[in-house]
């Protein structure tokens, strides 16, 4: 899809369907939809007061203009209460108008940035939800859809302004596309998506963006003592990777600099605990959190901050076999730390054990976030809204939610209490894999935190939850199934820690 900015007045703009904007509450149209509306006759604000075009949050209503306008359609959507308006509504109102025009054949849109902040801001926004908001996935499907969209114009109306919005539009073609890219790997079935297929998606995009790129191999991985990942490996003929992807913003004479590590469990059984039947398939995007992790790398790299960042992937298979780790077993991570086997469904914590203990021991990144879907606890607790953030750290917290918050992402911290790593206690070992059903998205948080170095802020995410929305329809630019949660929150913590 092309995605461009023109200059110019909406309603003299030529194409198949343009998106305004509305309030709700208003009883007549303002700004570029009033332009709309005159040239119309005033047929929007008849529509509006019969109620046939609501301005609630989410609506979207698609008029044919009959010739009277250059464009064949005009959809207006609702941006909700103006005095709850925020960014993130203009993402979704942009997704909205464009998918609706999409559903109505259009190939060519234009559309009106919507936001009361800078004109920047305002139309990476608009940028990001058009790009999220067209994204479906039928490469398995022969029968295809309605046809693509081919180009999307954001219109300003201030010839001054355009420079802003036009770096806005690129930054937000980038942050939607890695978005894209981190749904495109979690929807790829588990027989396509190997943990070696992940790491050569991973080293293909290092190479076109100039990143440092190496693979930690079973071998590797021996030599190293990574006897945590290599556990929850061994049950699977597929080889597993430790993924590593490097960006140098600051030059290696700087600090290591901030780490980004997810689980890559690109098919999850259970293992030796085997899941139940019922939704398994699923388990193809148990490698969300690394599919974040490599999109992530993409766009900081493109966005060139002043900062080192490396991303780290823990990618393998969890399997049954009769070569698999079992309930039992005491696993000795690369820290030295061991780990009793409760469950081997319990495997997400185990593969960043070895990660986070790689990337803060050996590597000494700081600050660090994970990302996995790591248990159905957090989706007890927060549902499909809101990650949950755990952390040693609270300030570090504080600004992962407030990131997240800002972009859409939307986290919430949850406690760390040291109360809660008594579940975990092992009478074989320094710890169990599980700590029992109550606080389980805690417990399973406290295991992973054993392996983080001294003196390194840490931070997970167990994005169980907000991987998959579930309820049948997509949510604006939300899309079902492998979200792409939290890649922009990833970006956006590494510009911010640049600022910083």
């Amino acid at each position: 899809m092309n995605l461009k900015v023109e200059s110019g007045d909406i309603a003299a703009w030529k194409g198949d369907g343009i998106v305004v904007n509305l309030f709700e509450g208003a009883t007549s149209p303002a700004g570029a939809t009033a332009a709309v509306d005159k040239a119309l006759n005033g047929l929007l604000g008849k529509l509006i007061a019969s109620g046939d075009v609501k301005g609630k949050f989410g609506n979207a209503t698609v008029v044919h203009t009959i010739d009277k306008l250059p464009a064949a359609r005009v959809c207006v959507v609702g941006l909700g209460k103006e005095n709850e308006f925020t960014l993130d509504r203009a993402r979704h109102a942009a997704a909205n108008g464009a998918k609706e025009l999409r559903k109505a054949g259009a190939k060519k849109i234009a559309v009106v940035a919507a936001g009361g902040g800078g004109a920047a801001d305002a139309a990476q926004a608009t940028a990001e939800g058009v790009v999220m908001g067209l994204w479906r996935f039928p490469k398995y499907k022969g029968e295809k859809e309605n046809g693509d969209v081919e180009e999307v114009v954001i219109v300003e109306s201030d010839a001054a302004k355009k420079s802003d919005v036009e770096r806005g539009v690129a930054h937000g073609k980038i942050f939607g596309d890695a978005t894209n890219f981190a749904r495109d790997l979690a929807n790829e079935p588990g027989n396509a998506m190997t943990p070696t297929r992940l790491a050569e998606i991973a080293g293909e995009m290092a190479k076109q963006n100039g990143l440092e790129f190496y693979v930690i191999d079973r071998v590797q991985a021996k030599e190293l003592g990574m006897g945590s990942f290599l556990g929850v490996a061994q049950g699977s003929d597929e080889p597993p990777a430790m993924i590593v992807m490097r960006y140098w913003g600051a030059g290696k004479d700087a600090a290591p600099g901030f780490g980004i590590v997810g689980k890559g469990i690109t098919f999850d059984s259970g293992g030796i605990s085997l899941k139940p039947g019922e939704g398994m398939q699923d388990m193809k995007g148990d490698m969300s959190g690394g599919a974040a992790t490599i999109a992530a790398m993409s766009a900081i790299a493109q966005l060139k901050p002043k900062i080192n960042v490396t991303g780290i992937v823990a990618a393998t298979e969890n399997m049954p076999s009769g070569k698999a780790y079992k309930p039992g077993d005491i696993l000795r991570a690369m820290n030295g730390k061991t780990i009793e086997i409760i469950n081997t469904d319990a495997e997400g914590r185990l593969v960043l054990a070895d990660a986070v203990a790689y990337a803060s021991g050996t590597l000494k990144l700081s600050p660090i976030v994970d990302a996995a879907t790591l248990t159905g606890a957090v989706v007890v607790a927060l549902g499909n809204v809101r990650t949950g953030v755990f952390a040693n750290d609270d300030a570090w917290a504080k600004t992962i939610c407030e990131t997240g918050n800002d972009i859409g992402e939307k986290m919430w911290q949850m406690p760390m209490d040291e109360e809660y790593a008594e579940q975990i206690k092992s009478d074989w070992a320094d710890m169990k894999n599980t700590g029992g059903r109550a606080g389980g998205s805690i417990t399973g948080a406290w295991v992973i935190r054993h392996f983080v170095a001294d003196g390194t802020k840490w931070a997970h995410l167990d994005i169980a939850g907000t991987t998959n929305i579930g309820g049948g329809k997509d949510r604006g630019y939300i899309n079902q199934w492998g979200t792409g949660v939290p890649t922009r929150t990833f970006v956006n913590l590494a510009l911010k820690l640049a600022k910083n």
